[in-house]
């Protein structure tokens, strides 16, 4: 048998002390720990703040702090009244704070344009071909409206851009998969910058539009009749097409360095 690398000195320097953990994260953890062991589900109400005070031993004030950041991070929500089902509740309801945190952590990454562009190819791909062998029990209504909302010759290009994400976005959470659709929320707001910035340097914004909206429509259609291969190939296109430098290859630029 070897002999533990570790002595009371190596044991020191590698591991160091433990940081002291303030009360309210003791309680947020106690709560995140109670809904990963299963004994606290969607939907279950927690005790009030007094009383929960009382079961961990804490503060009132400590306990209050944690709720604050588990409504934050939507993991908990108050429902106003007294009866069944109101009170403080384990949420039931997808929420933002996954793609939001995402996105967050992906906008301050120095991912590289081929990277972020991967990783979305697969989502969206994975996401058409979903919609397309499973046509006929997905509801394509939301997707329809934007392209309609769309094609709108008004539009500032702002505005398009809200529907440009709404509509991929959508795409990905009419796939029925509402991780997908998070993941794909998260990426479209970690490039909006640069996606924005490149709307704003096209000079000949008006074409990029016909042609932006061409594209997605033609990706609706493929999905709607239920071709997943050429579904696929559509976003391939449309995607890449975006990126792609005037010589025909990706910039290798992180996201938020891209004009």
């Amino acid at each position: 048998m070897s002999e533990s690398p570790y002595t009371e000195e190596t044991m020191s320097l590698q591991l160091g002390p433990l940081k002291r953990a303030k009360t309210y994260e003791l309680v947020v953890k106690k709560i995140k720990d109670e809904i990963f062991a299963g004994r606290l589900r969607p939907g279950d109400r927690l005790p009030g703040e007094r009383q929960m005070s009382e079961l961990l031993n804490v503060s009132r004030p400590s306990v209050r702090e944690a709720i604050r950041i588990l409504e934050a991070m939507e993991i908990v929500r108050s429902r106003p009244g007294n009866g069944v089902g109101s009170g403080l509740v384990v949420s039931t309801e997808p929420s933002r704070a996954l793609s939001d945190l995402l996105g967050v952590h992906v906008a301050l990454s120095s991912y590289s344009v081929p990277e972020v562009l991967s990783v979305r190819m697969a989502l969206e791909v994975q996401a058409v071909r979903r919609i397309a062998t499973r046509v006929a029990s997905i509801d394509l209504s939301q997707c329809a409206d934007t392209l309609q909302r769309m094609a709108d010759p008004l539009l500032d290009r702002e505005s398009f851009l809200d529907l440009d994400t709404e509509f991929h976005v959508g795409l990905a959470r009419a796939s029925n998969n509402l991780l997908l659709g998070d993941l794909m929320a998260a990426l479209r707001e970690a490039v909006r910058r640069p996606m924005a910035d490149a709307f704003d340097n096209d000079n000949d914004w008006a074409e990029r539009a016909v042609t932006l909206m061409s594209e997605h429509t033609a990706i609706f259609e493929a999905v709607s009749q239920g071709h997943a291969d050429e579904a696929e190939s559509l976003v391939r296109h449309h995607i890449e097409g975006f990126y792609l430098t005037d010589n025909g290859e990706l910039p290798e630029q992180s996201p938020s360095e891209k004009e």
